[in-house]
């Protein structure tokens, strides 16, 4: 006597986007680890900050770029994100004399591009995503802490790696939420 431990969908072949939903899992996945870092570790020094801070702008506008690239209609607009985080990511990296001020402007300006053109980005999209709304809060909340990472320049490296670190980390997390949510389940709802 045997069981059928067979699944109906044994026989099944993997979607197109299982390879771009597993890249963006892993760059989540390591926003995450780098926001952690961030947030554990806010003594460090003014170089370290720098560096972590370029390494999550970097990872984060690869993520930009890599979500946006499946999506024809949309893929100018996730480079340019990207490529404005990257662009930001790398001066952090490769300036490590910098000060809190200039740290704090190019963390504020890249943020804030990146969250405006993310509402931007948001609006137009809203006939084609369904989740329109929390791309645009996602926005907003970027553009937030932009002007606070540039008003207030005199804040420690403590009050920087927090906030910067708890950004990272929860983005990190909602791409590994989204990376690898069911991938029929719009369809299957839309059809019930």
């Amino acid at each position: 006597m045997t069981a059928n431990v067979s699944s109906p969908y044994a026989g099944a072949t993997p979607t197109r986007h299982t390879g771009m939903r597993v890249v963006v899992g892993l760059l989540g996945l390591a926003a995450v680890v780098v926001g952690i870092v961030l947030l554990f570790n806010p003594v460090a020094a003014a170089h370290t900050l720098a560096l972590l801070l370029g390494l999550g702008f970097i990872i984060a506008g690869l993520l930009e770029i890599a979500v946006g690239w499946g999506a024809e209609d949309r893929r100018t607009g996730s480079i340019v994100l990207g490529a404005v985080l990257v662009i930001g990511g790398v001066l952090a990296a490769v300036w490590p004399g910098i000060t809190l001020f200039t740290l704090a402007l190019i963390t504020g300006l890249s943020l804030i591009i990146h969250g405006a053109a993310r509402i931007g980005l948001a609006l137009v999209a809203r006939h084609e995503i369904d989740s329109w709304g929390w791309l645009a809060l996602a926005g907003a909340v970027n553009v937030l802490v932009g002007v606070v990472a540039i008003a207030w320049p005199q804040a420690t490296v403590f009050v920087l790696s927090l906030i910067l670190g708890a950004q990272i980390a929860a983005f990190g997390l909602l791409l590994l939420v989204a990376a690898f949510l069911h991938p029929g389940s719009r369809e299957t709802s839309a059809v019930s």
